[in-house]
């Protein structure tokens, strides 16, 4: 005789939330196992078989991929100790990285805009300057992105009040009450900036620039700081990437769910998949559209465990997608990027070590984590190539060919 549910007392607070499943069961145990054998080295291990007897030699592991990487840009305390927000494009024959570059603290005054160039993504050339932003002017700059377009290249940038963290309280967001707005630079010969518009987007907080859709349009996700609501920025013109684009706000979740730093790929039906990092639980948060971004539905839980880090999505040359980011379910823990592969972005069922190891900043700093932070992806034939930030103080471009990856 089965024995009846018993039900849970009333006075206690229950929630229940709906989660998308985009990972193959397989890999959620490959993923378990990894973060247990995190676990173990963290509470001081060094050798596993102390933890346990029986260790196979790959348990807990991701395949290694085999990478290239070139270093953009070194901070220092003489220079610019902290360098984050990269992103990543091409133009013609040129590689430009564009990331913002602070004294010393993360988003502090005196935060600009900084590029550079490169003919083979491994070798860079000197720092150059797309937005100045002098110390006394109490302003914070933060690169967004950039986009290759109609023999241009654009830089989207923002622009907000001091955030004043200094009296802030604890925490990874201290942006409720600050203005921010972004402004629009170009350059034609990839040397000189000149600002093409200012003053948008009232309130949008976003760190991944616009990009194409199937059906013509670009489109970015942000941040309304002071809400965590999250709206679509849609360019309908995608000739017209300097001009004002139109804005969409995702509903509220009914969940209560609420995410920021959105990356998006598009599969052949035309669905739009749009993942959100969460501060808490530490995963990514999803929403699609299926009318070229006029209209989503709210933000639901994944099982794609997140450390708390800007993740990258994007679709390979050769149709296959990819998820970049620090797939752990442990807060801040940035000491490994992965790259998790779909054939049909719907469900990855396989994930590799793009970067891997124990970091150290050289030069302490507010926010200045250790570890891999915030991939930015550029697909470049057969080349992934994934702009990273080390400690948030180095700036360097990690390249694999993905031929060569199943």
């Amino acid at each position: 005789m089965e024995k009846d549910l018993i039900s849970l007392p009333s006075d206690l607070r229950v929630e229940t939330h709906h989660t998308v499943r985009m990972f193959d069961d397989k890999l959620v145990k490959l993923i378990d196992n990894f973060e247990m054998r995190l676990a173990a080295h963290y509470s001081g291990y060094k050798s596993l078989t102390d933890w346990h007897p029986v260790i196979p030699e790959d348990w807990g592991t991701f395949p290694q991929l085999k990478v290239q990487c070139g270093t953009v840009f070194r901070g220092s305390a003489e220079t610019w100790a902290y360098n984050h927000h990269h992103t990543l494009a091409k133009s013609g024959d040129t590689y430009i990285i564009a990331w913002s570059g602070g004294f010393l603290h993360e988003d502090y005054p005196g935060q600009e805009v900084h590029f550079s160039t490169s003919m083979d993504g491994l070798n860079w050339a000197e720092m150059g300057v797309v937005a100045a932003t002098p110390k006394e002017s109490g302003l914070v700059r933060n690169n967004i992105g950039l986009l290759p377009a109609g023999g241009k290249v654009y830089c989207y940038v923002g622009v907000a009040d001091n955030f004043k963290r200094d009296v802030a309280p604890p925490g990874m967001c201290s942006m409720d009450k600050p203005k921010i707005h972004m402004d629009i630079y170009e350059t034609e010969d990839m040397k000189t900036w000149k600002q093409c518009n200012s003053g948008l987007c009232e309130g949008a907080y976003l760190f991944e620039g616009p990009r194409p859709t199937r059906g013509g349009r670009l489109i970015a996700g942000a941040e309304r700081i002071g809400t965590g609501e999250i709206m679509m920025l849609i360019w309908d013109d995608a000739s017209q990437p300097a001009a004002e684009p139109r804005v969409v706000s995702l509903p509220k979740s009914p969940e209560g769910i609420q995410g920021g730093q959105t990356t998006w790929y598009q599969t052949d039906d035309g669905r739009i998949w749009m993942f959100a990092r969460e501060g808490e639980p530490c995963k990514l948060a999803l929403s699609v559209s299926d009318d070229e971004g006029d209209t989503w539905t709210p933000l639901y839980d994944t099982d794609i465990p997140n450390t708390n880090v800007r993740a990258y999505a994007g679709r390979l040359s050769d149709g296959r997608f990819f998820l970049c980011s620090s797939i752990s379910s442990v807060h801040l823990d940035r000491r490994h990027m992965h790259l998790a592969l779909s054939d049909d972005g719907r469900c990855f069922d396989r994930m590799y070590t793009l970067l891997q190891g124990e970091t150290t900043r050289r030069v302490n700093g507010r926010h200045k984590e250790d570890g891999w932070h915030y991939a930015s992806g550029l697909v470049d034939g057969d080349r992934l190539m994934i702009a990273h930030s080390i400690n948030k103080e180095d700036i360097a471009v990690a390249s694999v060919d993905m031929s060569k990856v199943k």
